[in-house]
């Protein structure tokens, strides 16, 4: 057992939400370790998507050039509806000028990562891969932190703050005995990274049938398209594992996603080269609260919803901003220790705010009751074009 060393704050998770809040410890001289059980970041795609305000608050850490710079910012999408017809839309236009980055930027997790991680390490802070934390408990002013390396050697670690950046399974979370409340939808999905001979690149492609939604988006970098699919009732593994990552209960062949484009698609689609794929299914799950004493919660380990709206990535990065400097403030005695009663009434809102809209989106879109499934095959489409052809109702839907 190492000797005990002394911290600010102890961030449990090098994912995006983890490696923001270190760029905001950082900026603010903060005394912080950053820590990960993975021994290597994200190599797959996963979320896919950065929106304006997630951008606009990474500019100060000099990253966002260079986001924007690898990923895709003028994306069309294109819906495809029975009988062969194609509903062209304006959707990553967004009709604002009040920011300078308009769009939804197309970027998959694992370049985002990249990104903000080596502009960490530019300045000194690497993330400690193979570091898991084992055990922490509260002791008057500190949180006593046991952790261990993947040789199996173990430290103490005393941190005046604590927070848990790791995830939907979040050890934080439960060594902090906070509840984590909520559901699992019923239907299992199918994730990809491959390429995609016969479909037209530069756009987004979703198609809609009455047995539901298949999904291509643009990505670059792992692959070429990220595919999107709900596993038709009644097929090989429909109920699906309890998980997102690879090495499934299920394993998914390049054959189970061809036959499924073949079901959902007129159009003679060939999928090939793999680079990832994965099924799993979609949790709509809550935080009881943020913050216990001096354990807080950031990005999933605070709440995982359906990716409708690309909303989960940014934000646990939005949290993590929102909490990183506040905590750096109190550290220094800059600030009093009330301000940091702000990030749970503040994000906390947010969070179930998202939760909300996600989980009505999510029904929407997979409903099989036949009047949604009307609703959604041929009023949406032919509704769609009519509204977003206005630069304010786009703006607005945007927004929203």
């Amino acid at each position: 057992m190492a000797a005990s060393e002394s911290l600010d704050v102890l961030v449990v998770g090098g994912g995006p939400t983890g490696l923001a809040l270190a760029a905001q410890l950082h900026a603010y001289g903060a005394r912080f370790r950053i820590v990960d059980r993975n021994l290597d970041r994200a190599r797959e795609s996963r979320a896919l998507a950065i929106q304006p305000r997630t951008l606009e608050a990474l500019a100060p850490f000099g990253v966002t050039d260079t986001l924007v710079a690898r990923g895709n910012p003028a994306v069309q999408l294109r819906m495809h509806l029975p009988g062969r017809r194609t509903v062209r839309l304006p959707l990553f236009d967004i009709g604002v000028a009040d920011t300078p980055y308009p769009f939804l930027l197309f970027l998959s997790q694992a370049e985002t990562e990249s990104v903000v991680g080596s502009r960490l390490a530019e300045d000194g802070t690497a993330v400690e891969r193979g570091t898991e934390l084992v055990e922490l408990t509260g002791e008057g002013g500190h949180v006593a932190c046991r952790l261990r390396q993947r040789d199996g050697t173990e430290e103490n670690v005393r941190a005046r703050y604590v927070v848990g950046c790791d995830g939907a399974r979040s050890t934080v979370r439960d060594q902090a005995g906070i509840g984590f409340d909520g559901y699992s939808y019923p239907q299992t999905f199918l994730l990809a990274d491959l390429e995609v001979d016969g479909l037209e690149r530069g756009a987004a492609h979703a198609y809609m049938t009455e047995t539901g939604m298949l999904f291509f988006f643009p990505l670059g970098s792992p692959a070429s398209w990220r595919m999107l699919a709900m596993r038709p009732s009644g097929t090989p593994g429909a109920k699906g594992p309890d998980v997102r990552r690879p090495g499934a209960e299920n394993p998914v062949d390049i054959g189970q996603l061809q036959s499924i484009v073949d079901r959902y698609v007129s159009d003679r689609l060939l999928l090939r080269d793999p680079v990832w794929m994965t099924d799993f299914r979609i949790h709509n799950r809550g935080a009881k609260n943020y913050r216990s004493d001096r354990v807080f919660l950031a990005g999933d380990a605070a709440h995982i919803h359906s990716p409708a709206g690309a909303q989960g990535m940014n934000t646990g990065i939005q949290d993590a901003l929102n909490l990183g400097w506040k905590l750096a403030l109190v550290c220094r005695d800059a600030a009093p220790a009330a301000l940091l009663d702000t990030y749970e009434s503040e994000r906390a809102p947010v969070g179930r705010n998202v939760l909300r809209f996600t989980d009505r989106a999510f029904i929407i879109a997979t409903s099989r009751s036949p009047l949604l499934r009307l609703a959604r095959t041929h009023l949406a489409p032919r509704l769609a074009p009519l509204v977003l052809r206005l630069p304010a109702l786009r703006a607005a839907a945007f927004r929203r």
